[in-house]
Parts: C-alpha cells; sequence; structure tokens
C-alpha cells in the first residue's frame, strides 16, 4: 500500500514517474490539460477532442499512485498532496522545455519538440478515497514527431559562434507545397537551407513554418508564409549536400539558386 497523504489507502501502489527537484523558480506561462499516462508511468498532457496527439509534461517533486480502482495520479512525494488525476483536467504555472533528463532518464528519447514543464505547488490535498474513473478516452502514448506536424527541411548543423557569411537576402517567404522556404525576386525564386531546422506543421489551425533549434537552447520560427526576413549567409553551388536535400525534400518546389542563412533571427 501507499502512504498517501495522512492515510494509507487501502490497495494504492506508488510508483515511479519523470519528476524534477524543484527550488521554486519558474515561468510564468499557464499550462492547462488533462493528465494521462503511457503504459510505463510517463506522464502525458493532451487536450480533449485531441488524444492522438498527446505530449510530454513533467511535474516537480512528483511521484505517482495507482488507486485500488486502477486510477492513477501525480502526487508530491512525501505529502500525498494532489497535483492532478487521470482523465482530469489541471492547469498550473509553467512553460515549455527542450526534452532533458529528467524525461529521458525514464521514459526514453523525444523527438516532439517542447515538453510542458510545471514550476506550481499542487492544486489538491491529499485523497482520502479512490478518484472517480475517467469520463471518457485517455490516451497511453505520447504523439509522433510526425503526427504532431513536424517534417524534415533541407537543414545543416551551425552554432553561430563559429560565425558565418556576410551577404544579405532580403524578401517575403513563400511557403511551398512542399513545406520548403523560398523568396521570390525579380532575380528568379531562392531557396532558404536554415540552421538546424525542421518543419511544423501545426495539426489545430493549418499553418506552416521552419523552426531553427540553436545550441544554447532558443527554439526560432524562421520561416512562415508571407513573413519578412532579412538573412545574413551565403549562395550554395548547384551540387552538394543542401542542394541533394533540396532535390529530396522539395522535388516540387524549383528553385533558380539556394541560400544557406547564417543567421539566429529572420
Amino acid at each position: 500500500m501507499a502512504a498517501v497523504g495522512p492515510v494509507t489507502l487501502p490497495g494504492a501502489e506508488s510508483f515511479e514517474v519523470p519528476t524534477y527537484a524543484w527550488n521554486g523558480d519558474g515561468m510564468g506561462a499557464l499550462v492547462t490539460g488533462r493528465l494521462a499516462f503511457t503504459d510505463d508511468g510517463c506522464t502525458l498532457i493532451y487536450q480533449p477532442g485531441q488524444e492522438t496527439l498527446a505530449t510530454p509534461v513533467i511535474f516537480p517533486d512528483a511521484e505517482g499512485v495507482r488507486f485500488a480502482n486502477g486510477v492513477r495520479a501525480v502526487t508530491r512525494q512525501g505529502s500525498g498532496e494532489v497535483f492532478a488525476v487521470e482523465g482530469q483536467e489541471f492547469s498550473y504555472g509553467g512553460g515549455g522545455v527542450p526534452p532533458g533528463e529528467a524525461w529521458s532518464r525514464l521514459c526514453g528519447p523525444y523527438d516532439g519538440g517542447d515538453i510542458a514543464w510545471i514550476n506550481d505547488e499542487p492544486a489538491h490535498p491529499a485523497m482520502t478515497g479512490d478518484p472517480p474513473a475517467p469520463d471518457g478516452p485517455v490516451p497511453t502514448r505520447a504523439a509522433t514527431a510526425e503526427e504532431l506536424g513536424w517534417y524534415a527541411v533541407p537543414t545543416f548543423e551551425w552554432d553561430p559562434a563559429q560565425g558565418g557569411d556576410s551577404a544579405l537576402l532580403e524578401g517575403s517567404v513563400t511557403m511551398t507545397a512542399d513545406g520548403c522556404a523560398t523568396i521570390v525576386t525579380d532575380d528568379g525564386t531562392t531557396g532558404l537551407v536554415l540552421p538546424n531546422a525542421r518543419g511544423k506543421r501545426e495539426p489545430s489551425v493549418g499553418t506552416v513554418m521552419i523552426l531553427s533549434t540553436f545550441p544554447d537552447g532558443t527554439q526560432t520560427n524562421m520561416a512562415m508564409d508571407g513573413d519578412p526576413v532579412s538573412f545574413a549567409g551565403g549562395e550554395s553551388g548547384d551540387s552538394g549536400d543542401v542542394a541533394e536535400q533540396w532535390d529530396s525534400l522539395c522535388p516540387d518546389s524549383p528553385v533558380d539558386r539556394l541560400f544557406i542563412v547564417q543567421d539566429t533571427q529572420p
């Protein structure tokens, strides 16, 4: 049996969940959704009606509890105060962060982008009985990167500390049907090869963008249809790795030249 707050509930069992030691600091965004678990106890957040798009969430100083009726919850270690119950909505201060050891140690690698990170106190007292079962379907796995809309684009590894070329390219971005970024000028069509980049199609709103992640963990939206941009970098030749990438990933997006972007902002 698991000690859940001031009492020990018959049949309750504790289990490990991804967590971290919280020092009281945190981000100010609001993280709202419903709680789910994988079969291995990895914690997920999802929105009603979007059960296939569940993503990781991590609570501070937390452990999991499975009650006698099979319903699971995330509680604070020691006190038993409840962060959230499986299938029920929660809302806490926090934000999005890149996946790190707090997730991967227990749950393995994750390539679906930022994960939800809670910096807040539990909202509910310790349970004195079994919680009700969820009132609808609850996901049991995190969505794949493909399901979340991530896709490959022509790119290359680049650290801003390495510097780069000083040519300047300005214009408005046109996103092609392939999801590739171009700039159309009087001189023709230029394809953008962005650093450390992945494309993202937002499933809920239909927008398409390309985001770059830099060594300091910063993720920047580098290209979206209609955005004015001013990029430093230099032109690529007609052959080589980036040209092969463009031909492979952007087959229906012919361009007159490729521009290697060595910049951290659009």
